[in-house]
């Protein structure tokens, strides 16, 4: 036993207020902690104040708890803040704890009440994602957890192994993950705010019969660029992986995330059992718009319920992928690229949602797919496309209102349509009946029949969460909004230049971004024109160029009290840009013929100032099976020069007939670089791609390099 164990059991026996002594400080009884900052380091990993005992009630009044040194950087924070374990009706309020790996840790405590404490500035990873490529080493991976693997990833607060466990009125900025339940069972999650962070603001394993209700889970996201790249990277508001059942999930916020909500039912289903999954999952009244991916994921799951909750901006409303059972009404979906995707679902029942310029409001299809072929999910389940029922939705705008591939048994009644195409039909589908439809259908005619569906009766889900979570009216919302550093997303409360280094083709337009305060533009350099020079933020600057291929230039801007500065490279040129078809010539395989392929006629050609997925807004280029043939001329001064791509599939490129870059195979979005010395003068570039499945990515940029 150490000196300060001794100390602090005694004091904890005669005074109600205490000091933290140093690390390895253990308290076991009931008392409160004198406030203050307190930077002790958690040497061993064993936690800076440990608890033992029973029916205690710890007040830390504000007290400050730091486990890093004032110059360390957010992935090299280690330890434990605060660890509890077999701590039964345990109280723990009012603590700030940051600089830690995991804020404050909680195992087999029962009856355990964390509430007032402030988690904020703990562990996040250092992301190599930039404004211009994504980095796939940013990717989160949260399929195993048993063994607390999601340790990695750091928290503000993990439970494990508890029940009864209630945590309100929490707060959590800048870290990675806020709430982590581990094998948490009838429990509360009510009236917290976890947001801004870069992974999860709640994320759960193996936890069922929860309420969480009345919480801010926003921004909390990585993998995301504004008009470059919008992937996620599997971050979320809310994350359930692994067997997590019967969940309430009301009036909550999750905005602006990678995904809104996302559901897995875990590797136990898909890989080991077969059956199980993330079932009966109830999410009420909640906002998940402006997701980089989903508003709603829920995959490999049975029986969920997803209802009145809104999404909008998100790449799908609800994407719901080899799920059943589900029942989705009474939700707005809007602006979203996708409305309602699912992919080898069945018996779902899909009733009075309201779609509002979604490209594509509902579509379901099957299609061969390599991801459970053989698994043990696949040979004890269906994973044919089947069983729908889409009743009173209404549908205005957007491309087409209700699409089927390869789906049979779908029931379509009593829906308003006012949309281009109303119905599409692909594949083989069949069995499909419609009641009261008028719209255009494209494909075989469905069946017309009197159908006679009931309304689907709600049971509003009893909750105690009491907090006003939704964003308020004049709140900044939207895609635009984001933005995300190598440290996470921005929280709106300091000056900040986005981005900070710029790379741009003829302009760009950079955010200012911060309170209500005056700025002013100093020090411009390099012969490009900053617009404007002065005003209040937030605001929107612009810099352009006149006359030559490239420019490096930078800036100042003082607001307030505060000065951020800008660098950057603005280029000129005119590239001409053919588009070909090619077949399917097996999986992953280039297209055999490349000379050939470019040596016939193009489907589209397009004149364009830069190469950033030149093919966006072509409807001639199909989505898979293409080729890119760009070139352009570009009169540059001596010097060394970076060229670099980010591709997804194939990429090659050329400088005055020299390859330079050669990734000519089926990939994942990835940076190629190339460090070239070229001469004063004009120079031709060439750069191939080919598209073969799956997403599709083409950039390309040069800059010199000092």
């Amino acid at each position: 036993m150490t000196m300060t164990m001794v100390l602090v059991g005694m004091l904890a026996q005669t005074l109600d207020e205490i000091a933290l002594q140093g690390d390895d400080t253990v308290i076991t009884q009931s008392v409160r902690v004198k406030p203050g900052t307190y930077r002790i380091p958690d040497a061993k990993a064993d936690g800076i104040v440990r608890i033992k005992g029973e029916d205690l009630t710890i007040d830390f009044q504000g007290a400050v708890l730091i486990g890093a040194t004032e110059d360390a950087k957010p992935d090299q924070f280690r330890g434990f803040g605060v660890i509890a374990d077999e701590c039964r009706n345990l109280t723990v309020k009012n603590l700030v704890v940051r600089g830690m790996k995991v804020g404050m840790y909680f195992k087999r405590c029962d009856g355990l009440t964390v509430t007032g404490c402030d988690v904020s500035g703990n562990f996040r990873q250092h992301l190599k994602s930039t404004p211009r490529a994504e980095d796939q080493g940013d990717w989160l991976w949260a399929y195993e957890n048993d063994n607390n693997e999601w340790f990695r990833y750091g928290a503000g607060i993990y439970v494990e192994n508890s029940k009864n466990v209630t945590l309100s009125r929490n707060r959590g900025r800048n870290g990675q993950n806020g709430i982590c339940f581990s094998k948490v069972n009838d429990s509360w999650v009510i009236d917290n705010d976890m947001s801004f962070m870069s992974g999860w603001g709640l994320a759960m394993w193996r936890s069922c019969r929860n309420d969480v209700s009345n919480n801010k889970f926003d921004w909390c996201i990585r993998g995301f660029s504004y008009k470059t790249y919008h992937r996620g990277q599997d971050s979320a508001g809310i994350l359930l992986y692994e067997q997590c059942h019967d969940n309430v999930f009301a009036y909550n916020s999750a905005t602006h995330g990678g995904d809104g909500f996302f559901l897995y039912a875990g590797n136990e289903t898909l890989e080991r059992t077969g059956v199980g999954g993330c079932n009966r999952n109830v999410l009420y009244r909640n906002d998940f718009s402006h997701a980089a991916a989903n508003g709603i994921e829920a995959t490999f799951s049975d029986g969920n319920v997803f209802a009145e909750n809104i999404m909008e901006e998100c790449e799908h409303g609800v994407w719901a992928g080899y799920s059943y059972n589900t029942v989705i009404v009474g939700n707005v979906i809007r602006n979203c690229p996708n409305g309602i995707s699912i992919e080898h679902g069945h018996d779902t029942l899909i009733e009075g949602n309201t779609f509002e310029n979604d490209s594509v409001g509902v579509h379901v299809w099957w299609s061969p797919s390599e991801r459970v072929k053989g698994r043990p999910y696949e040979k004890k389940q269906d994973t044919t496309s089947h069983g729908y029922t889409l009743a009173r939705n209404t549908f205005k705008g957007g491309r087409a209102a209700i699409w089927l591939g390869a789906t049979s048994d779908v029931r379509i009644t009593e829906n308003v349509i006012d949309s281009p195409l109303a119905l599409r039909i692909q594949g083989k589908s069949e069995k499909i009946q419609v009641d009261v439809f008028d719209g255009k259908v494209d494909g075989p005619q469905p069946e017309r029949v009197k159908l006679a569906v009931p309304k689907h009766e709600l049971r509003v889900p009893a909750t105690k969460g009491t907090q006003e979570a939704l964003l308020p009216k004049g709140a900044p919302r939207g895609w635009r909004f984001i933005f995300v550093d190598e440290w996470g997303p921005y929280d709106f409360s300091g000056v900040r230049l986005h981005p900070n280094e710029v790379l741009a083709w003829g302009s760009a337009e950079l955010q200012m971004l911060g309170p209500d305060v005056e700025f002013k533009v100093q020090d411009v350099m390099g012969g490009v024109t900053v617009e404007p020079l002065s005003g209040r933020l937030p605001a929107k600057l612009k810099v352009t160029m006149d006359g030559q291929a490239m420019r490096s230039f930078s800036f100042t801007v003082r607001a307030g009290e505060e000065t951020v500065k800008a660098t950057g490279v603005l280029m000129r040129s005119s590239w001409e840009v053919k588009f070909f078809n090619w077949g399917d010539q097996g999986p992953k395989q280039a297209p055999a013929d490349w000379a050939a392929l470019v040596a016939g006629k193009p489907v589209a050609t397009r004149m364009l100032e830069r190469l950033d997925n030149p093919w966006s807004g072509e409807d001639r280029v199909p989505g898979d099976f293409f080729a890119t043939l760009a070139t352009t001329r570009m009169d540059l001064p001596a010097g060394q020069y970076e060229i670099g791509t980010n591709s997804d599939d194939g990429v090659r490129v050329y400088v005055d007939d020299k390859r330079v870059i050669d990734n000519w195979d089926w990939h994942m979005p990835e940076d190629d670089k190339a460090l070239v010395a070229l001469e004063a003068g004009e120079h031709r570039f060439r750069v191939e791609h080919f598209e073969i499945d799956g997403h599709q990515q083409l950039r390309f940029w040069i800059r010199p390099v000092k």
